[in-house]
Parts: C-alpha cells; sequence; structure tokens
C-alpha cells in the first residue's frame, strides 16, 4: 500500500503548528510539552501530530496509520479522540473492532473503573482549563442483547463489528440508532485489515455521511483478499524503526536439523502395517510420500518440536527472574490438533490443565477455574490476563483465535504447529510477542520455534528475524543470543535486484510451483476442473523416529549469518494406543473437521462467515469424488473416513484463496 508522504511542509507546520484553531494549537502545545510526566512515544506523537496536520490543514478526514504491533496504537487514538473533543467540538465517538479479544482489551483503557485510570488520565492529554471533557468522555460497550440507548447517552461507543451488522437483530437496531438517533461522530477502525468482509464494508459506507472523520489503524495493512484499504496511509512505522527505538523485541527463530530415521507405513483399508529405516531399500521411496506438516503433526517430531520450545521457554524464565511471568504460546491448524498438543503436554511433559490453556472458538466460553470473586473463569478471560504474577496457566494454545489484539508482553516464546498460507495471519501470530515486557533500554527476545519444512522463510524476512545460529539441543543459552543491536536488512537500490533461484535436488514434479505460475483469475475461473485433478494417498507413511543433529537459530540481519553446531537428540515417549472411535463418532468427527476447515479458510482468505455453508458442500463433495468413490459419509467404511480424517490438512491445502474465491463466486460476491 503506497505511503503519502508529507514532505517539508509538513516539517515546517510542526516548528509553529500555523494555519490550525487556536483549541488546536493549545492542545498539541500541551501535548508536546516536554515537562509532562507522562510522555508519548516519539513516532505516537509523530502520528497524532500527522493526523492533525492532514485534518485541519490539507483538508484529508480518511486516514490510516500503519504502525507495528506493541507501537501503542490505543494511546495514538485516545490522542486524537481527545483532540476531536477539543478542537472540533465533537461529542460522539465509534471504535469498532473485530473481534473479542480486541474489545475487551480497548474496553480496559476506554471504560472508566474505579481505581483505574482511563487512557485520556494516563497520558494526561487534555490541558488543565479542559479537564472537564475527560467526564463526557464515558464510554458504552455494544453488547449482544444490550439496550441500545448508551449510544445515545455515552461520548464512546466501542463495539464489534459485528454489533453494527444488519445480519443480527442486535446489530440492525445499533445501526438504526446510529443513523437515526445520533449526530455527526467519527469512526475509528482498529485492525482496519480485517474489512474485506463485504458487509464490514457496507456498514463504513453507510456511515460515511454521519462520519465527519475516520482514523484505520493497523500493524498490517495488507488486506488477506489482496486489495488495498480504502482509507489514506499517513504514516507507516514497522518493525525495522521499533527495533531501532527499542520499542519492540527482538525475534529469533529457531528450527531442527532433522532427519527421519524411520517410517510406519499403514494402509487403512487393507489393514498392512510395516516399518521401514533408513537402512532399507524402500526407505527413499518412502520417505519421498511424506508430507511437510508431518513434521508438525506426526507424533514423534511433534514431540520433539513441543522439547525444544520447553526448552527456549525455560531459558526465557530464567531471564524474568521473578520479575515477570513467561508464556508460551502455541499456534496448531485446527481445535482437534489444539486437543491433541494439550493431551501430549499433560501425558509426556506433566504439564496439566492448570498449567495448559485451550483457547479456541468452541472452548472461548468454557469454564477453566474461577475468579477471586468466586464467579466463573472462562478461557476467553483467562486469556486476557495471561503473564500476570499468581495466575495459574503459563502455556496458551490458540487455534486462530488470539491473533490481532490479543496483547500479552509476556509471550516469550512461540511454538508453530501450523504453516501459515496468508502472510497476513502470519505476522499477526508473530505480533502477539512483539510487545516488550517491561519498557526501557532492557534487550529482550522473542523466541520463535518453526520447522524448516514449513518454509516460512518469507515470514522471517517480513518480521525482521534477528539472526540465526545452529545451538546444541541440550545448551541453555545466556544473553549473549540477544542482539545488541538488532540490524534490520533495507532494500537501497531495487534496481539492482536479482531473484536467483533455488537449487533443485531431486526430479519430482512440484504442482504446487506450476499452480503459482497460472494466473488466479484463471484458477478462481476453473476451480473445479483443478480440484477434480487432485490426487491424493490411500497410503499413509508416518515419521515414527526421527534424529535431530543440530537446531538453526536464525538471525537475519545485513549479513543473514547462520552457524551450525552439533547437538544431542531428544528423547520422547512412544505412541500411546489411540482410543478406538466408532463409526457414527468418525461420522460427526469429519463433518465437525470439515465446518471448522471451511470457517477458517474464510477467515484466512479475508471472506465473511456467511457463504461457510456453501463451502462445507463443496469440500464434501469434492472428498466424496476423490476419496469415497462416489459415495456419501454414511454409505463408506469406518476405514475410509479414518482415511479421510488423516488426509484433511492434504484437502485443506488443495483449497488455496483462488480457489475459494471462484468457489464462492469471486471477493465481490463473496459475502452476499
Amino acid at each position: 500500500m503506497k505511503l503519502t508522504d508529507l514532505g517539508q511542509d509538513y516539517e515546517l507546520w510542526k516548528t509553529d503548528f500555523h494555519s490550525v484553531k487556536d483549541e488546536t494549537r493549545r492542545f498539541l502545545e500541551h501535548l508536546t510539552d516536554k515537562k509532562k510526566e507522562t510522555k508519548l512515544w516519539k513516532h505516537q506523537l509523530d502520528a497524532v501530530l500527522r493526523v492533525v496536520y492532514s485534518y485541519e490543514v490539507l483538508g484529508k478526514n480518511n486516514l490510516l496509520l500503519n504502525i507495528v504491533t506493541g507501537g501503542g496504537k490505543t494511546a495514538i487514538i485516545g490522542a486524537c479522540v481527545a483532540w476531536l473533543k477539543m478542537c472540533q467540538k465533537l461529542d460522539k465517538f465509534l471504535i469498532l473492532v473485530p473481534n473479542l479479544i480486541v474489545k475487551d482489551r480497548l474496553q480496559r483503557d476506554f471504560l472508566v473503573v474505579s481505581g483505574e485510570k482511563s487512557v485520556f488520565q494516563k497520558f494526561d492529554f487534555f490541558p488543565q482549563e479542559f479537564k472537564h471533557l475527560e467526564n463526557e468522555l464515558n464510554a458504552h460497550v455494544m453488547e449482544e442483547g444490550a439496550s441500545p440507548q448508551g449510544i445515545i447517552e455515552s461520548g464512546i461507543i466501542l463495539g464489534n463489528i459485528h454489533q453494527v451488522y444488519e445480519s443480527n437483530t442486535s446489530g440492525k437496531r445499533n445501526l438504526d440508532f446510529f443513523l437515526n438517533k445520533t449526530g455527526d461522530f467519527a469512526i475509528f477502525n482498529d485492525e482496519a485489515h480485517n474489512t474485506p468482509a463485504m458487509e464490514y464494508t457496507k456498514v463504513l459506507k453507510m456511515l460515511t455521511h454521519k462520519t465527519v472523520f475516520r482514523l484505520d489503524t493497523t500493524a498490517t495493512p495488507e488486506r488477506a483478499d489482496g486489495k488495498p484499504l480504502d482509507s489514506e496511509m499517513i504514516m507507516e512505522y514497522g518493525i525495522a524503526p521499533a527495533l531501532d527505538d527499542g520499542i519492540i523485541k527482538s525475534v529469533v527463530v529457531y528450527q531442527p536439523d532433522a532427519k527421519i530415521v524411520e517410517l510406519t507405513y499403514t494402509n487403512k483399508i487393507t489393514g498392512e502395517k510395516k516399518k521401514v529405516t533408513e537402512l532399507d531399500k524402500e526407505f527413499k521411496e518412502a520417505e519421498a510420500n511424506v508430507k511437510p506438516f508431518q513434521w508438525i503433526m506426526d507424533s514423534e517430531p511433534m514431540k520433539k518440536q513441543i522439547s525444544i520450545a520447553l526448552k527456549r521457554f525455560d531459558e526465557q524464565k530464567r531471564r524474568a527472574k521473578d520479575r515477570y511471568k513467561p508464556i508460551l504460546f502455541m499456534v496448531t491448524m485446527g481445535i482437534e490438533e489444539g486437543k491433541r498438543v494439550r493431551d501430549v503436554l499433560n501425558k509426556d511433559f506433566n504439564l496439566g490443565r492448570d498449567k495448559v490453556l485451550l483457547v479456541t472458538e468452541d472452548t472461548a466460553e468454557e469454564q477453566v477455574g474461577w475468579k477471586p470473586d468466586g464467579e466463573p473463569l472462562t478461557a476467553r478471560e483467562a486469556a486476557t490476563n495471561l503473564g500476570k504474577l499468581g495466575t495459574p496457566f503459563e502455556i496458551v494454545i490458540s487455534v486462530m483465535m488470539l491473533r490481532e489484539g490479543w496483547d500479552v508482553p509476556p509471550v516469550s516464546v512461540i511454538l508453530l504447529l501450523r504453516k501459515f498460507c496468508s502472510q497476513v495471519y502470519g505476522q499477526q501470530v508473530i505480533g502477539r510477542g512483539l510487545r516488550k515486557i517491561r519498557e526501557g533500554d532492557e534487550r529482550q527476545i522473542l523466541a520463535v520455534v518453526d520447522h524448516p519444512k514449513l518454509q516460512h522463510d518469507w515470514l522471517w524476512r517480513k518480521v525482521g528475524a534477528s539472526g540465526v545460529r545452529t545451538v546444541d539441543t541440550e545448551d541453555v543459552l545466556g544473553d549473549e543470543d540477544i542482539p545488541v543491536t538488532p540490524k534490520i536488512q533495507r532494500l537501497v537500490r531495487p534496481e539492482n535486484l536479482i531473484e536467483i533461484p533455488a537449487p533443485e535436488y531431486e526430479t519430482k514434479i512440484d504442482f504446487d510451483a506450476i499452480l503459482k505460475k497460472v494466473p488466479k483469475k484463471e484458477i478462481s475461473k476453473n476451480w473445479k476442473q483443478i480440484l477434480d485433478s487432485v490426487k491424493y494417498d490411500r497410503d499413509k507413511w508416518i515419521i515414527s523416529k526421527t534424529k535431530i543433529e543440530s537446531i538453526r537459530k536464525l538471525i537475519v540481519d545485513k549479513k543473514r549469518r547462520m552457524e551450525i553446531l552439533s547437538g544431542e537428540d531428544i528423547d520422547v515417549k512412544a505412541e500411546e494406543q489411540k482410543r478406538e472411535f466408532s463409526k457414527e463418532e468418525l461420522e460427526e468427527l469429519l463433518k465437525e473437521q470439515i465446518v471448522e476447515m471451511a470457517s477458517n479458510l474464510l477467515l484466512e482468505y479475508g471472506f465473511g462467515g456467511l457463504k461457510k455453508g456453501e463451502l462445507y458442500n463443496v469440500i464434501i463433495d469434492h472428498i466424496k469424488l476423490k476419496l469415497f468413490n462416489g459415495k456419501t459419509i454414511s454409505e463408506v467404511k469406518k476405514e475410509e473416513i479414518e482415511m479421510v480424517l488423516d488426509n484433511l490438512e492434504e484437502i485443506r491445502k488443495n483449497f488455496t484463496q483462488p480457489i475459494v474465491e471462484g468457489i464462492l463466486g469471486g471477493k465481490k460476491n463473496a459475502n452476499k
């Protein structure tokens, strides 16, 4: 997305704040007062000044700030609300958020609670003679089933975007109040990259004639559907300057250098089983059938990834020195995988549910404990309080839930047990750990445990991972692994950039690479033909034993250096006998997982959820054609359902964004 250069005129304007209202000059003089006890960071102040200049001097009222996660967007929003209230005489402010987690966070900042300060009080935004205006910025939270009367009575209205959707009763009523029962207002669209959903965009357009000012904020301006945001970006404060300013943590990526030494073969239909090792003649042929995701989903290598993450977690605990409580954040592909990881942590690593929190769409409102006042504590509520001394949970497992807006600075280690296809989602997940635990000059790192087979190199370039050195698996690192001055590689002369092709090590045809060369429009148009040509393996090879020879510690700086040290392998427990499911249970499990797959695909690719049924039916028909030989779920054998469950990740991989766009009739019709 293109950045608008405000140029030298803006730099000159900052010297005396000319061409603005007297009240605005008074506000800015107070905001920039060096004697203020609590000051904004340099980039936060610059963001507010750019907003004021663009509105009052240039006459622009639809603006976008691209601020890195951990860069303090909430304080910027608060300062802009105070300016609009004091200087533009605006009395109503609508703050829209994409999900409940973001709403919970902003509610703590804007809703005045006894004994706690609002964002306006913390930063002392109003000069003394305008302090009374703080009392007019009471907040109302839009919630399902709640009375909309607070929209009229309150200065700040905070809510999930779904609370103004016409597709639900509460939303329709709230929208009517904004359109017909209030005066003009300002909109703050937090996490603005979520706007591709058609109803989201429709609501913003419906409110346009009542909106005198709109400010979008995001850390990832790329929308999941590939379209640019419709607001004008006037500031970009990314990872590079944030690292230079010491605002966020440095990212250090750990990847195992592992090889397979044993594979187990199972044919679900015939019941045939066998094991092959690296000494057997057929081993190489068998190894070629292993899919990348098996390195994080098959039991033995998955346990080793968990073990590596727990070692990094122990290191971060030692660094904390009881000043705060580090959190290990694990990300899985689906709910069943999340439950499986939770069970492995319990059985193999003696980490029970008193330490491990699973947060999914299904479990978010489940009770996981009790509050100090004796009220039940839900998983979502527990997630917002993670990292506080005295709280029980230290590991959280997330399935498409804790993304933007979930800000828990003590997240010190992230374990990736999934592959990212969406650049937006990948950056969001890493962003959960970027915020510094303690402000100041203290060096801090975010340790991310990844697997090279997932091919996330693009992501580490995006987030500016600080470097890669391979370390002994038993080595306990001190502070020497924290870069003193993180360096980000910057492209100075793009005209000299050349693409170096990756080396080819095998002669297998890479259909994924070929498909990437096909124009997206052609894929969307011919989606059914492409899906019908897909072939799935009915034989199942499981990675039953691996050997970790070393762990690479990725440090990406100007030299992009990498050191590799030898290390000892990690012993893991053998896989226990799995519970046997009845055919009826397997049918329900398959349907549930396909519903979840459809929901996650729509979310990850930037579509709304209204077309979930249509996508679900296409996936079911695809499975019926390619794996059930034309039979329905009720007609096939139990073993055939098990075979499909084993292939779900491979099925999901074939439903790429262009394919889904084609199924739903293109982006424009995706939510109609």
